[in-house]
């Protein structure tokens, strides 16, 4: 019996999984740019479902952009972005649940190491 080429990794699939909440997600809080660098990572891994430390480095700036790490920089279109978000806005529970989802992810990437 072959073996599989391919694992499939926790992070990769939860990515694929919620491409449509990461993609509205990208948009809100970080505009078009955003959106555009989630969609080429759900196709990256939809295709190559291995991570790469190309894949690491968008996984990890899609968790930056979740967390809200960089809304405090004037600078930065997440600040703009995310002072136009009403806190009572039903997206704003369901970015937490994403974040919280990559990171468990994330996590389960180590134990398969």
């Amino acid at each position: 019996m072959p073996k599989d080429l391919f694992h499939v990794t926790p992070a990769a699939t939860f990515i694929v999984t919620n491409c449509t909440a990461l993609d509205h997600a990208a948009l809100l809080l970080g505009g078009s740019a955003a959106q555009k660098r989630v969609r080429k990572l759900v196709d990256d891994l939809t295709t190559a479902p291995l991570l790469t430390r190309r894949h690491h480095r968008e996984l990890d700036a899609l968790e930056d952009l979740l967390s809200l790490r960089h809304v405090h920089d004037d600078e930065r279109i997440e600040a703009a972005r995310f002072a136009t978000i009403d806190p009572c806005d039903p997206a704003v529970e369901e970015i937490c649940v994403l974040l919280d989802e990559l990171r468990n992810a994330r996590k389960q990437e180590l134990w398969l190491v």
